[in-house]
């Protein structure tokens, strides 16, 4: 595949990616050209190594915007707002959430925007500090507690934990140039050409093993276990539609399309 060619004529937006409510923190800065939100949600999953399983939105004043088949009367589609509209709101900081259950939560910062370099190839990952966490491993209070886990292999819930992650997981490395090859062959007109950070060097099929063990151990066992759609009656007994209650409230596992 060829190499893609940045539009010269377009702004480079110098962007600081911070997972929340996580220490030590996680964190990259990306340099990309004007995006629509959709395509910044592909460059934010490979900077930060995620496996683009789940659901997004972006929180930028009082609305969300997410992928096109998740669109409600609560949010708008992300692929109709870009970052030059978002900059010309003047909201140069603003909420990425990934994975609504889990609830991983970023924090966006538009740092500068300036003219593209000559010869420089975007987006690129410029630097970053630490690993993200493993796809569904609990959010990041549960995080915290796998860290203090897997230090210790006689630690109670050290098995628990070990299922979840890769065999060569280490939480303190991070290498901008692994994402920057990702990108360099990635057709970035087309968000679906090219694979996501973390996987290269594992197979989808072990990806998919760790989240249905992850279910096994955090979902009731129960009847009533069956996938709710977002209009139906919320569960909870609220009164509420389920995407009115607990989903927006983060408890996603039982979300199906309608």
């Amino acid at each position: 595949m060829a190499t893609p060619k940045s539009d010269a004529s377009s702004s480079v937006y110098r962007i600081k990616i911070t997972l929340s409510d996580v220490e030590p923190p996680i964190w990259r800065r990306v340099e990309v050209e004007d995006c629509s939100l959709q395509m910044l949600h592909g460059v934010i999953q490979d900077a930060m190594g995620w496996e683009n399983y789940h659901l997004y939105e972006f929180h930028i004043g009082d609305m969300a915007y997410t992928e096109p088949r998740a669109v409600d009367e609560d949010n708008r589609s992300a692929v109709d707002m870009n970052l030059s509209q978002v900059v010309g709101q003047k909201s140069m900081a603003f909420d990425y959430v990934y994975d609504l259950g889990d609830q991983w939560t970023h924090r966006i910062e538009i740092e500068a925007v300036g003219a593209p370099e000559p010869g420089v190839h975007y987006p690129r990952c410029v630097e970053g500090e630490r690993r993200c966490p493993p796809e569904d491993c609990g959010g990041p209070a549960r995080y915290g507690a796998l860290l203090d886990a897997i230090k210790d292999p006689n630690h109670e819930a050290y098995d628990d934990f070990a299922d979840l992650i890769p065999d060569d997981f280490n939480p303190e490395t991070f290498d901008p140039s692994r994402v920057n090859r990702v990108w360099v062959s990635w057709d970035f007109s087309d968000p679906k050409s090219g694979p996501s950070y973390d996987q290269a060097g594992q197979t989808k099929p072990d990806a998919e093993e760790r989240r249905t063990k992850t279910k096994a151990k955090t979902e009731p066992k129960s009847a009533a276990q069956s996938r709710i759609a977002r209009n139906d009656p919320c569960p909870c007994g609220s009164g509420k539609k389920y995407k009115k209650c607990c989903m927006k409230k983060g408890k996603d596992g039982n979300f199906e399309d309608d």
